[in-house]
């Protein structure tokens, strides 16, 4: 429990910090994880993939976003987060996971009334900030959506774990006292000193750190966001009401367009906040954006069915598979696309890739999805010496592809497979190309669950389609 004596001894900073590592540990870790590869230019798209594909419902909601017309309006048909990698770019699906992941974070309780109050404004904000970005010519419109959706991420994450301390500040501004002055005189100190830590602890972009340290002194595309969180507040006194107005006004000058063509634009974008909001599946948020006339259809996102095989999933994956091979697709492109056709088509608990070393003495994991993935990828290593009767061997020396459902079944030795991590019932398929094995990919149920046999065809032509684009990218560049 936190209380308010606790929170004036220790501060803004002190609360940052405990949000950072009592509250919010786990989600720290991920958004960390995400900032390395944003700010790496090497970091490639199968790392981002795989931090969202540990998550089910998170891989769903990403998705969803992926094929609204907010994000995608030309409407190109995203069944993969590695599809939507390609098509809407690594930073906006980036941005797109961390906020998912923050808005179900900070709807876990608290005062759960001005926590919901507090997001149903942030994207009102974040829509009408785009727009302006937009209609000012700025570059980047989805970066300024970001940096408005998270403005105000210090104030939502008080309200959600600040117990007694938010408590006294609910009461002190049921009075109607200004909210700078009650989080000055309760607190000791103002909730926006609590965004801007969290931003930057979190890494959320520079764009959000210059608007809350800098404001419209920070630059146009700063003003955009700062003009669309005062109209955001102004328009919950009603669409014509003086504060209302005085908000457009402002925003009229800045984009260079007439007060009452910009009106129509604020109106329909209301409505579009509203359904991204739901989208988001931040729907008791949606609910609170103010849409004069008819209200905007809110409809939350239905859970996803995790419960084995799609077969439609993977004919779409394999699709894009050939697809890729039409192009000048990487390596990593083709091994990103066929794990995740592995894990979510054929619905297994792990898929992994492991490729041989250049002295071909050693086969090493290089990239994992599924149950503790990470770990088994690195643990996943193996000295190739042609010892008979062991099964990473058989499947590499003898290019041997394999199902195994139990330990019982098959006169190969699984003693170091086990050792890794790995387990029964599994799958393994070697990927050869011009007649010599280069790696294997692996996948199992954890939980135990049997294994078909079309979920072993599923898996052997995923092998075989990754093959085939291995095979492509090597002859291409091997030409001269």
């Amino acid at each position: 429990m936190t209380t308010l004596e606790d929170v004036r001894r220790i501060g803004a900073a002190g609360l940052v910090a405990q949000i950072r590592e009592r509250d919010m540990p786990a989600f720290g870790r991920t958004v960390a994880s995400i900032g390395v590869l944003t700010g790496d230019d090497k970091a490639s798209a199968s790392s981002l993939a795989a931090i969202i594909l540990q998550d089910a419902a998170l891989t769903t909601k990403v998705l969803k976003l992926a094929n609204s017309v907010y994000f995608n309006p030309a409407r190109a048909h995203i069944s993969t987060v590695s599809r939507a990698l390609v098509v809407l770019g690594f930073d906006v699906i980036a941005s797109i996971a961390v906020s998912l992941m923050l808005i179900d974070a900070l709807l876990s309780g608290g005062l759960r009334e001005r926590v919901v109050g507090e997001m149903g404004r942030a994207f009102h904000a974040a829509v009408q900030a785009r727009t302006l970005a937009v209609l000012h010519g700025e570059a980047n419109p989805e970066e300024v959506f970001i940096s408005a959706l998270l403005a105000r991420v210090g104030e939502m994450a008080f309200w959600c774990f600040g117990d007694e301390a938010a408590q006294s500040l609910d009461t002190a501004l049921a009075t109607g006292v200004k909210p700078e002055v009650a989080e000055s005189e309760v607190l000791g100190f103002r909730l926006r000193q609590i965004s801007v830590g969290l931003a930057r602890e979190w890494r959320l972009g520079s764009l959000l750190v210059n608007t809350l340290e800098r404001g419209e002194s920070g630059g146009d595309r700063e003003s955009s966001v700062i003009l669309a969180q005062q109209f955001a507040v102004a328009v919950e006194s009603g669409w014509g009401s003086p504060q209302a107005r005085q908000a457009i006004a402002k925003m009229a000058r800045h984009t260079g367009r007439p007060e009452s063509e910009l009106t129509a634009v604020l109106l329909e974008n209301a409505a579009a906040a509203v359904k991204t909001a739901a989208t988001y599946g931040a729907v008791d948020a949606a609910r609170m954006i103010p849409v004069p006339e008819a209200q905007a259809e809110v409809q939350a996102i239905e859970p996803e069915e995790v419960s084995g095989p799609d077969p439609l999933l993977q004919l779409k994956i394999l699709r894009d598979l050939s697809m890729l091979l039409g192009g000048r697709p990487s390596l990593n492109d083709i091994l990103t696309l066929a794990l995740e056709g592995i894990f979510r088509g054929i619905g297994m608990d792990r898929a992994l890739f492991a490729l041989v070393s250049a002295d071909r003495k050693k086969l090493v994991g290089r990239a994992a999805l599924g149950h503790g993935a990470t770990a088994f990828c690195q643990a996943f290593q193996f000295v190739l010496d042609a010892s008979p009767g062991e099964l990473i061997n058989a499947v590499i020396v003898n290019q041997q592809a394999l199902i195994i459902r139990t330990a019982f079944e098959t006169p190969l030795r699984l003693d170091r497979l086990i050792r890794a991590g790995g387990m029964t019932p599994c799958m393994l398929a070697p990927i050869v190309i011009q007649g010599r094995a280069i790696g294997l990919f692996y996948a199992d149920r954890v939980s135990g669950g049997e294994i078909s046999e079309d979920d072993g065809l599923g898996f052997f032509h995923f092998a075989q389609q990754a093959a085939l684009g291995f095979e492509h990218v090597m002859s291409r560049v091997s030409r001269p």
